[in-house]
């Protein structure tokens, strides 16, 4: 993402992490457009259109992430800030993909791998801050309780709905201190039998194709040439949408006391951001939103919203503002940009 585009910093006042995985960025509901239900337990992740669009839709599931071969081999990268004034202690990140048609009960991966850098890696000259393209990181690896799925409306007559790509959640082990600064995670997995292939799916956000601001990218290490992922649409004819990826770092930061545990979670978003006058909640676990307090960048509350659909700032000068979203559990922050 772009450093315009910030997401929200969940706040966690136990060591226990109060988070779900299958409610958000790239759940899109316990029942598909077509109206056919996830099975029990589960949700799709759907793949979208834009609101009001009934003619196109995106048109990838999933990107190669993985090594399955000498020329088989990507990696994937995106990014994230963190705040002026923060320091992390990084634990752990958690990624996503699926191995199509894989019917296992255990997860399909066994490997991942974990670049951090301290700008685009793409770019000649970026510096890795942590980690390399080769030492596994693996931690361990659940099922998210998702499945992937194409879209199954549009365009007419859509895609048929199936369980063939559960999503699973993978863990890395990430030991490391970063001070504040916007960094790039690069990142690859690998299946317990390397020559299946798995895919990660992008940020997924119901009723949207992509967001301007993303801007993941992908690496063929065959042939070391870096390319932006791009969703072509369907059909053919359709926009392009640049894509993001979904992660999560857990991390606690000395800004917190010696008991609290922080996420960051970029499959939270506030958008659009900037904005102009109205912003929505991206809202991955589903949280009732008590109130939104806006605050100038001194830390003065200037407005103060009861949670809703949408919310309206168009009495606020132009700036830099922070959100305190609250609930009767979380508290997340995010930065908004106001046009």
């Amino acid at each position: 993402m772009k450093k315009t585009l910030l997401s929200v910093v969940i706040l966690i006042t136990k060591l226990t992490l109060a988070q779900t995985y299958n409610n958000g960025g790239l759940s899109t509901g316990a029942t598909s457009k077509s109206g056919t239900a996830a099975p029990a337990g589960y949700t799709w992740s759907e793949v979208q259109n834009n609101t009001g669009n009934t003619t196109e839709s995106n048109t990838s599931a999933g990107y190669a992430g993985t090594y399955s071969s000498a020329t088989a081999n990507y990696f994937l990268a995106d990014d994230f800030t963190i705040p002026a004034g923060q320091t992390w202690n990084i634990t752990s990140v958690d990624f996503f993909a699926y191995q199509t048609g894989y019917t296992g009960t255990t997860s399909p991966f066994n490997t991942v791998r974990v670049n951090i850098f301290s700008s685009d890696p793409s770019v000649t000259g970026a510096i890795s801050v942590f980690g390399n393209d080769t030492t596994n990181r693996f931690s361990s690896s659940t099922d998210s309780n998702m499945y992937r799925i194409f879209n199954s409306q549009v365009p007419s007559p859509g895609s048929a709905v199936g369980t063939t790509r559960k999503i699973w959640k993978v863990t890395a082990n990430t030991p490391v201190t970063l001070a504040a600064g916007t960094y790039w995670i690069k990142y690859q997995l690998q299946n317990v039998t390397v020559t299946n292939a798995g895919f990660l799916p992008a940020v997924t956000i119901s009723g949207t194709r992509g967001l301007p601001a993303w801007n993941a990218k992908q690496n063929n290490a065959a042939g070391g040439a870096w390319t932006s992922i791009i969703d072509d649409g369907t059909p053919t004819t359709a926009p392009d949408y640049p894509m993001d990826l979904p992660f999560i770092i857990t991390f606690t930061s000395s800004s917190l006391s010696i008991n609290e545990v922080m996420q960051y979670d970029n499959r939270m978003q506030v958008y659009p951001n900037p904005i102009k006058d109205i912003f929505k909640i991206n809202n991955p676990e589903k949280i009732k939103i008590m109130e939104v307090e806006v605050m100038d960048m001194s830390g003065k509350i200037v407005k103060t919203l009861k949670g809703s659909e949408e919310y309206n700032v168009s009495d606020l000068p132009k700036g830099n503002y922070v959100l305190k979203i609250k609930s009767n559990e979380l508290t997340k922050v995010t930065k908004l940009i106001k046009e």
